[in-house]
């Protein structure tokens, strides 16, 4: 499928919106986002929204831009865990440059750590199958500390079940990950993910200084690996585009496609779970909800979406990538996002509407221990 490079439409509920609103008339061989902007309008008013931006690209070009209401191109939010996706391409990074790998364990990194904890490798902290604690251990938005010293603090706590044995979502996992990232490659956080991702793709607004007002890029001592970045729409679909695009960003490969792939592969390997914001999805990847499969069980439609209701997403079998990108709750929008994203599918011509939550496979299941 050809289509025609980018179409910026500026539309909104009058209350809502300072631009004029002006309608897109569909021309031949592009596709019909009428729907999609119809369900745009009715979320924003219906939740309601008093800003908000859905980006939609493809392999050639983005093809649409809906901002509403307060925002603009550059509008500046906290994304919370949308920020697993920034930080799955780092450590991604590390992997494919042979600094780690996803079965690097713990104490082939950190000699250090409690006995009990050594054996948990790379790919069960960023899938959430580490058996750290789920819940927020008090040191994840402390900047008074370093992610070295938070990482200290989350392995002091007792796991709350073996590793690889049970899925239970949370930032903890995250946060030792991201020490182990510092120690292989002999470089802060930050430094990182500037050097391996943002100056790579040209990230204009992004960094892991939630909270802050600053300008620019701002260090931070201790990063909130899982869910502390902020960014803007803007530079959310370059990383959603890197994803679809199998690693590659302008014609350089950033990360390997076949790293890509395992990232999108259920790595929970069918375990049950103690804590899952999303019972109904088909298991997990790195850093990545696998939303739809396929009759082989293959993620066509993966996600991070973040509590603030920020949601990037791609469907590989339609080849389209999207960032609804909001400041609200996740739960007032996610029934308007589920459905959004199977109405983008219908318009860039990726078949019929899927409204279910997938096409086969087996959804997670309850009962650890």
């Amino acid at each position: 499928m050809r289509v025609k490079p980018f179409t910026s439409i500026l539309l909104g509920a009058a209350l809502l919106a300072p631009w004029s609103c002006v309608a897109a008339t569909p021309q031949r061989g592009t596709p019909d986002f009428s729907e999609v902007e119809a369900l745009m309008a009715l979320t924003v008013a219906a939740v309601p929204l008093s800003g908000a931006t859905l980006l939609l690209a493809t392999d050639e070009a983005e093809v649409l831009a809906l901002h509403y209401g307060t925002h603009t191109p550059n509008t500046r939010l906290s994304i919370a865990s949308a920020s697993k996706w920034l930080s799955a391409a780092t450590v991604a990074s590390l992997v494919d440059s042979g600094e780690l790998g996803w079965d690097t364990t713990l104490g082939s990194v950190m000699p250090d750590a409690p006995v009990d904890k050594r054996s948990i490798t790379l790919r069960q902290l960023f899938s959430h199958t580490s058996g750290i604690p789920a819940r927020d251990l008090g040191c994840l938005r402390d900047q008074s500390v370093s992610l070295a010293q938070c990482a200290a603090q989350i392995l002091a706590a007792p796991l709350i079940a073996a590793p690889g044995t049970c899925f239970s979502y949370g930032g903890n996992a995250m946060q030792v990950a991201g020490r182990m990232a510092e120690l292989a490659s002999g470089m802060s956080w930050d430094a990182l993910f500037r050097t391996r991702i943002a100056q790579p793709l040209g990230l204009m607004d992004t960094d892991y200084a939630v909270g802050r007002t600053d300008p620019g890029y701002v260090d931070v001592p201790n990063p909130h690996i899982g869910g502390g970045a902020r960014s803007s729409a803007r530079d959310m679909i370059r990383i959603a585009r890197l994803y679809l695009q199998d690693g590659r960003h302008a014609g350089v490969q950033v990360l390997q496609p076949a790293t890509v792939a395992f990232m999108r592969a259920d790595q929970t390997q069918g375990v049950p779970y103690i804590n899952n914001p999303d019972p109904r999805s088909y298991g997990h990847g790195i850093g990545t909800w696998r939303n739809r499969v396929d009759g082989q069980g293959a993620a066509f439609e993966v996600s991070s979406a973040g509590a603030g209701g920020t949601w990037p997403w791609l469907d590989t079998s339609a080849r389209v990538a999207g960032v609804f990108f909001v400041d609200s709750t996740l739960a007032s929008v996610q029934p308007y996002v589920r459905r959004l994203t199977a109405v983008v599918r219908t318009a860039v011509g990726g078949g019929a509407p899927l409204f279910g939550d997938g096409v086969e496979g087996t959804p997670m299941r309850q009962g650890c221990g």
